[in-house]
Formats: C-alpha cells, structure tokens, sequence
C-alpha cells in the first residue's frame, strides 16, 4: 500500500512541476513591468526623428522684423519708412544632430540596465518560488507515506502483532508534516504574489497563471 501510494505521486511530479515556465512568466514581466514600459517611453522621445510628425515637433514658423526699410512718400508729401517683413519656417534643433544620438544612445543603454534589473530580481523570486513549490511537494510525499503507514501500523496493531505505542511516533511526524505543508502553502502564495507585482498593473493575469489557473496573453 506504501509503495503504490508513493508510485502514485512520483507520477504527478512533472505535473506539479511543469505548471508554469520560467520564460513565459519573464516575457510578460518584461513586457508590463511600469519601470521599464516608463523607460521604453522615454527612450523612444529621444529617438532621432525620421518622421513628418517629428519633424514638426522640432519645427516652428517665425516672423522678423529687419533693420532699415524702404521709405515711400505720401500724397501730403510727408515720408514713411516700412521695416521689411520675413517670414518662413524655423528648426529649432538639428535632425539626429550627434547630440540627439548621444541622447538616444544614453537612454537605450540606460534601458538595457533596467531590464537586466528586473530579469535579474524577477528570475531571482521566481527561483524561490520554484524551492517553495519543490518543497511542498517534497512535504506532500511524506505526509502520504506517513499516512500510508498509519494505516499499516494500526492494521499490525489490530492483528496484535505490534503496540499501540507505535502509532505514536508515527503520529507526531504526520502533524508535523502537515505543519510544514500549511507554511509551504502560505510562503508559496506570497511568492506568488510578490512575483506578479513585477508586472504592475496586469499582475491579475501572471498571478492566476503561476497559480495554474490561466494563461498569459500579451
């Protein structure tokens, strides 16, 4: 009975296991997480322009009076002087000027630090994760044995050919393994819950997904 108890749950290991992927769940922080979408945002304001509407961003139409004029008389006889007008269009900075690549340039590798960052915590926690899940399961397969062996201490006892005293002994490791399942549980759901604040605002979905109960769709 002991034996095919534990047959039974070395088969759902893999299961247990293989509930969620480690590259998923990064993909989809890296994809939400408010820190890098914020520097994805500022990176890309300080991309050289290569369209119409950046150029007209950095474009502006301006209107100069020049010094000196013409002069021009009058019926009466008086003499007017009229300042000549330019007009024409302004822009205000080069286009992917070397100083606006150095900008960009500055930003992106700034970015790059950031999702290193937050890959680096985020793979970190989910490293915990994957301990504390281990670690229940490694749990749960005692507390099956130590119950399957309950019942084969009591079915002895009954036959006379062992103690009461022995279902002692079992008794204590069975409470307090389950002891250790209840605090798994509970480590397990905050780690849970810790990793899926890395995706800010759509920390719902990765959460449900770790848990095993959705799938991440970006």
């Amino acid at each position: 009975m002991i034996r095919q108890t534990l047959i039974g749950l070395a088969c759902l290991l893999p299961v247990i296991a293989d509930a969620w992927e480690e590259e998923r769940a990064l993909t989809y922080v890296i994809a939400y997480n408010p820190l890098l979408r914020a520097h994805r945002e500022l990176t890309a304001a300080y991309q050289p322009p290569g369209t119409l509407r950046r150029v007209m961003e950095h474009t502006s139409l301006f209107v100069r009076l020049a010094s000196g004029g013409s002069e021009s008389t009058t019926e009466d006889g008086s003499t007017t002087t009229a300042a000549p007008v330019t007009a024409g269009i302004q822009v205000t900075i080069p286009l992917a000027s070397p100083k606006e690549q150095r900008e960009f340039a500055e930003k992106a590798v700034t970015e790059i630090a950031k999702i290193d960052a937050v890959r680096t915590q985020s793979l970190a926690d989910m490293a915990k994760l994957r301990q504390h899940e281990a670690d229940l399961v490694a749990a749960q397969t005692q507390q099956a044995f130590y119950q399957a062996k309950s019942q084969w201490l009591q079915d002895r006892v009954n036959k006379g050919y062992d103690e009461a005293e022995v279902l002692w002994d079992n008794s204590q490791k069975l409470t307090a393994v389950a002891a250790e399942i209840k605090k798994l549980q509970v480590l397990i759901d905050a780690q849970r819950k810790q990793v899926a604040q890395f995706a800010g605002d759509q920390w719902k979905p990765l959460l449900a997904y770790l848990a095993g109960r959705g799938e991440l769709r970006e």
